[in-house]
């Protein structure tokens, strides 16, 4: 390691800035937020020791994977919260929070999991059931089979968030009370077995299980199968025409999941053997190509029939303040072109139509079905929206990479001695 680092809960100075919100995290990069001086300057990168990701794929048991990870990474809940983490989608755990030594392990550890996601999503929608409930047993960040009825309340949103956030989770919603749509998506996910799909997403994680075990093998049989994984999801990710409906919700999901992870191990495999502009110039297209998606996305389902609501900032309405973070709105806003440029005065606006239009409409009009499905929307947005953000901040890497002229990223990063943690890296100069 070159460059010297600092765990992230010993810096107090960027824990500060992240507290009083003259600092903001945007996917594995600390910049400076809205409204400084330095408005959206990189201050630090956020790295992991390889302790993390050892201990993630033991299967170290906390409450629910994602707790598990951050908790490794030396984040308690107070310092999770202002790093807009407490709500973080599942989808976006394909990727680590931070670049590490051992991401091929953990990329190639996460899409085992959404294979084995899907069987517990088909046996769900074959058996059937009626509504979510909250005392649902999990698997591993999976939902287990063996659920029928439940109570019309749920607690608290994380609890709430823990069964609807495995990273096929917001499936249930959008299919729930409607026995029909359930076998019928539970068909899709039998075709999608078979499917090119998911034989390219299980090539890729044989690849990156081979160089888990073989690490110092040549990388070019690994960089072949990534960029043919790549280039195979992007273009599945990019024809889909997006609309809310769970089968095609489903495999876009599945697309865009593998893709990120794909386009990551490319980039990481260049940086690791020294071809940093090669990583850049892989980045510089893929990057805003993954971001076009997302937004695509954004535009389609955060468009309402009621133009007042058609608006990101709809989840701040207190009706979902149980089951969505603020944080959360400001990931989707992020890939909602038309709310990121608003002006504050616009902002208040929009919050006040929108609070009008709740308080003057008929009640039926918002039953549980619809917020429900408010929910699986703001859940699949979260994923893209920090999905971008992880890769962006993978870009940012590959230019440090660079700028310092090392002979591989392995050089910037914890060494396996490292305490296990999140640590943060100082950027260009």
């Amino acid at each position: 390691m070159l460059i010297d680092t600092t765990l992230l809960v010993n810096n107090s100075w960027i824990i500060k800035g992240l507290l009083d919100g003259s600092m903001k995290r945007y996917g594995s990069v600390i910049r400076w937020a809205a409204g400084t001086e330095n408005a959206g300057q990189i201050i630090r990168h956020l790295v992991e020791a390889p302790g993390v990701t050892d201990k993630v794929i033991s299967g170290a048991k906390v409450i629910g994977e994602g707790v598990n990870y951050y908790k490794l990474l030396g984040i308690e809940q107070s310092l999770s919260s202002v790093m807009g983490l407490s709500q973080i989608a599942a989808g976006a755990s394909v990727l680590n929070l931070g670049v590490s030594i051992l991401g091929f392990a953990y990329m190639g550890y996460k899409l085992h999991q959404i294979q084995k996601q899907l069987g517990h999503l088909q046996q769900s929608m074959e058996e059937g059931f009626d509504r979510i409930e909250a005392s649902l047993y999990r698997i591993e960040g999976g939902i287990q089979e063996g659920f029928r009825q439940v109570g019309a309340s749920l607690n608290r949103v994380e609890q709430r968030l823990d069964i609807i956030s495995g990273q096929l989770g917001y499936l249930f919603l959008l299919v729930e009370d409607n026995r029909k749509q359930q076998q019928s998506l539970a068909k899709a996910i039998s075709h999608l077995h078979q499917a090119m799909l998911i034989k390219e997403i299980a090539a890729l994680n044989a690849e990156l299980d081979d160089r888990k075990r073989f690490p110092n093998e040549s990388s070019r049989e690994s960089l072949k199968v990534a960029s043919r994984v790549r280039l195979f999801l992007a273009n599945q990710a990019l024809q889909a025409t997006p609309e809310l409906d769970a089968e095609l919700m489903l495999n876009t999901d599945i697309s865009i999941q593998g893709c990120a992870v794909a386009t990551a191990t490319e980039a990481q495999l260049l940086l690791e053997i020294g071809q940093h502009q090669e990583a850049r110039e892989l980045l510089a297209v893929e990057v805003p190509k993954f971001q076009q998606v997302a937004q695509r996305w954004g535009n389609e389902l955060i468009s309402d029939e009621n133009p007042y609501l058609s608006t990101t900032y709809r989840f701040n309405h207190p009706r979902f303040q149980e089951y969505i973070t603020p944080q959360r709105v400001e990931r989707i806003i992020e890939i909602s072109p038309s709310d990121r440029i608003l002006s504050p005065e616009d902002i208040r606006s929009k919050k006040i139509h929108i609070d009008v239009e709740f308080e003057m409409s008929h009640s039926s009009q918002w039953d549980e079905a619809w917020l429900h499905r408010q929910i699986a929307i703001a859940e699949y947005l979260d994923t893209l929206s920090e999905l971008s953000a992880r890769l962006d901040g993978l870009q940012s890497f590959a230019a440090l990479c660079e700028s310092r002229n090392v002979s591989s990223s392995r050089d910037l990063l914890p060494g396996s001695n490292a305490a296990t943690g999140l640590y943060v890296l100082p950027p260009n100069d």
